[in-house]
């Protein structure tokens, strides 16, 4: 008798652990969970990439003042699209300033070129345009905290 009621046990405790992994996961990736339930295809990315023209500062050199001034194709949580007008060195860092709009909030993290593309485009000047993803290396909690509230409020 007392074997049923340890193996019920070690099962039912074995179920638990299993659904506290599920909901440990499941609030980790948030964003993610709500747009699949939206999207038809499969996404690969972690996180989900909003399409929203933010303007961003940009600086090559960290210890310059230097900045440039661009806007984002699309951002996510660890990472953006950022288009430029000079074909940055994948793998080089940049110091970004991310101004979020409807608000005064500006965030300043540290940024890693993962791949960049040529666009076959010219802006309204005639300056070739380029595509640069950035993935988020150092960023400080508290600026990843009003990224994701911003983020957040897009989603709805």
């Amino acid at each position: 008798m007392y074997f049923i009621y340890t193996v019920t046990l070690i099962i039912l405790a074995s179920i638990l652990i299993l659904l506290y992994n599920e909901e440990k996961r499941f609030k980790r990736s948030i964003t993610h969970g709500l747009a699949n339930k939206y999207w038809i295809l499969r996404e690969r990315r972690k996180y989900v990439r909003f399409n929203d023209e933010i303007r961003i500062r940009y600086n090559v050199r960290r210890n310059s003042h230097d900045y440039l001034t661009s806007k984002t194709a699309n951002i996510s949580r660890k990472g953006l699209c950022l288009l430029t007008y000079e074909k940055l060195k994948e793998k080089g860092y940049l110091t970004l300033e991310v101004e979020l709009p409807k608000t005064s909030k500006i965030i300043r993290l540290i940024g890693q070129v993962m791949w960049t593309k040529d666009l076959q485009t010219q802006d309204a000047e005639g300056r070739r345009l380029f595509y640069a993803g950035i993935r988020f290396s150092k960023i400080d909690p508290d600026a990843e905290a009003k990224l994701l509230v911003y983020l957040n409020a897009l989603k709805a």
